[in-house]
């Protein structure tokens, strides 16, 4: 089987709660392809010469794929932006910014392709189930993106207050996930580890040139030089730790419920994986908080759950927090266990880019913060997905 061979067979459309009326914040629909949702908005921000803080969105996009979302500007400008990966359309002026309880669902249109005939009606079946189609609702890998090669959350680090390991991290080590101009600015970086006159003389004028230039006066200063990392990028720092203790806490809460479950491999984690049994999840609570040091009032088994997946990273939870900077926090929210999509349409069509197969078409719905990928995992029942 293989996975967005071409842009459009990703396609995610964001719905919000919000509707253009009045107000100081500009409403505009971003439409983008082969781009990070944070890549455009930091375009966008060039372009029309705006501060990051005035630019806000109700939740990140695949880059693999063509995304339509919503983002505000504050008393920005009242006009469309066309750009080579990336379209802005002003819809109206809203009275408050977007935030992620804005978003009220993803509509997604998947084609997968290179299917035979009998797995392509393998997956309409289950997708169309009557007995319902019931995933554990992981963090997928989207969510990772910053985690290198090590395996060593970057924030993991900033937990337990080492800014050395946890710049180290973010600037140097090889990611398998970054682009090609940003792989190669890690190297000199990770090369030249220590040596900041050789580091900033190497590197190109970009945000890790800042910090570099900041520890050629300060060598030892990783502490302020963490700091220096863009809010937005400490953000999924959090992110991305915090989904990881998240997937663990489900893993343990998953596995003495169905016995002899498969596996799958999602960022650092092997993680039990399949369709449930209904006996199985009807003893199981539907939601699981995000934990760390700010969680409050979590029952016995949740802190059992939350006290093994943190100690599974080396931290305590309540070591799970961090005290500087202080402008990005851990989220507090619960999150379904279970990935439950709605309004699922099928189609069976003769695959055109791969003659003598199928392809499947799938058009559904998912709640916020659900991944369709890890939907295509439990349909297809594949440990590997093949991306083009």
């Amino acid at each position: 089987m293989k996975l967005k061979c071409r842009p459009d067979d990703f396609v995610v459309t964001e719905n919000i709660i919000i509707a253009p009326r009045a107000g100081a914040y500009s409403l505009y629909r971003l439409s983008k392809t082969d781009i990070g949702t944070l890549e455009a908005i930091q375009q966008i921000g060039r372009v029309w010469n705006l501060a990051g803080w005035r630019i806000a969105h109700a939740g990140l996009k695949d880059r693999r794929a063509v995304t339509h979302q919503s983002i505000t500007i504050r008393n920005g400008p009242r006009t469309d932006l066309q750009q080579d990966q990336f379209s802005v359309r002003y819809l109206g002026q809203t009275e408050s910014p977007l935030t992620a309880g804005s978003l009220r669902s993803n509509r997604f249109q998947i084609v997968l392709r290179r299917l035979t005939t009998e797995h392509a009606t393998e997956i309409v079946y289950r997708a169309t189930d009557p007995r319902g189609l019931v995933i554990p609702n992981y963090f997928d890998e989207q969510r990772f993106g910053s985690l290198g090669v090590s395996g060593d959350y970057v924030a993991a680090a900033w937990c337990r207050r080492d800014y050395e390991r946890a710049t180290w991290l973010a600037v140097a080590e090889a990611n398998l996930h970054a682009r090609s101009h940003d792989k190669a600015q890690r190297e000199i970086i990770r090369v030249h580890w220590g040596d900041w006159l050789v580091c900033k003389r190497q590197l190109r004028r970009s945000h890790w040139r800042s910090i570099i230039t900041y520890l050629v006066d300060h060598p030892q200063g990783f502490r302020k030089a963490f700091g220096l990392i863009r809010p937005e990028l400490r953000g999924l720092y959090l992110s991305a730790f915090q989904s990881a203790v998240w997937n663990q806490m489900l893993g343990q809460l998953i596995r003495p419920m169905q016995p002899g479950l498969a596996e799958t491999v999602i960022a650092d984690s092997r993680l039990p994986f399949g369709r449930l049994s209904s006996e199985s999840i009807s003893s199981l609570n539907h939601t699981l908080p995000l934990v760390s040091a700010r969680a409050r009032s979590l029952g016995r088994a949740e802190q059992a759950l939350a006290d093994e997946a943190t100690a599974h990273y080396g931290l305590r939870l309540h070591e799970m927090k961090v005290t500087y900077p202080r402008d990005r926090f851990f989220a507090r929210r619960n999150r379904p266990c279970w990935l439950l999509p709605t309004e699922m349409i099928t189609q069976i069509k003769a695959d055109t880019l791969y003659p003598g197969y199928q392809s499947v078409g799938l058009d559904f719905e998912l709640p916020p913060g659900c991944y369709a990928t890890m939907l295509i995992r439990g349909l297809t029942e594949l440990s590997e997905v093949d991306h083009q």
